[in-house]
């Protein structure tokens, strides 16, 4: 049985470093999703179903999906589509949202338009990114991992997903209608959120786990919406824990 993490948005497979070398003796998969790392390149507007399309492509039936954000709003509109893709899943932040469903103007669209996207080499972006408040949480590992697959090129680096496309992924994440479509999702379900999270805050999480026939909700103390690269030792020992169920 294979485990599958698939990243939130602007990131890319390497953020799950941490959690997987946790699970070593466990077979587990990442992957960047279109428009992301080394993925293939995504069109505007961006339509959220591509990754959930992009699950289905990577994956095979009878694995553990393990998503955040706009990772596991895809796992859920993947398993939404194929009720035999996953034995279980854990989302984490799952940006799956109530109607209606549009695409709207997003203040997180503004402030990705404005980001610095090349940099002289790796070193200086990990540099100016480690200095933000936004990566102060991290494990080291999992921001190591994002600097290592999150810019392209050689020497000068840019970001891997740009700020266009990251802009227009926020745009589209109103719009799509995976909110009224989980009640088809059958399967062992854990929603995570962090108690600090004002993106799917604890409130919205319950709301999400509800919509779910067999889920349960975890809010994790002193973590934001960065849960997996807060506290990576947590997600795995979560992870384990189904595998574990799963395989007996």
């Amino acid at each position: 049985m294979t485990v599958y993490f698939s990243h939130a948005t602007s990131f890319c497979a390497g953020v799950w470093n941490p959690v997987r070398a946790r699970l070593d003796d466990v077979k587990t998969m990442a992957w960047d999703h279109p428009g992301h790392g080394v993925g293939p390149p995504i069109e505007l507007p961006v339509d959220w179903r591509r990754f959930g399309e992009e699950v289905l492509d990577v994956t095979q039936p009878g694995g553990i999906g393990v998503g955040h954000s706009m990772g596991a709003a895809a796992l859920a509109m993947a398993q939404a589509a194929d009720p035999d893709r996953f034995k279980a899943l854990v989302l984490i932040e799952p940006i799956i949202l109530p109607g209606p469903h549009r695409r709207t103007k997003s203040a997180m669209s503004e402030i990705a338009l404005k980001r610095k996207r090349t940099f002289a080499s790796h070193d200086e972006a990990l540099a100016n990114f480690r200095s933000r408040t936004l990566f102060a949480g991290w494990d080291a590992d999992a921001f190591a991992g994002y600097i290592q697959c999150g810019f392209v090129g050689d020497g000068e680096v840019s970001l891997a997903c740009s700020p266009e496309v990251e802009a227009d992924i926020y745009r589209g994440s109103t719009a799509h209608d995976t909110w009224d479509r989980v009640g088809d999702i059958d399967i062992p379900v854990l929603v995570m959120s962090g108690e600090h999270s004002d993106t799917i805050t604890p409130e919205l999480a319950r709301r999400q786990t509800a919509l779910f026939p067999r889920a349960g909700l975890e809010v994790v103390p002193d973590a934001g919406h960065f849960l997996p690269m807060e506290k990576p030792a947590l997600i795995a020992d979560r992870v384990r824990r189904f595998v574990e169920v799963t395989a007996s």
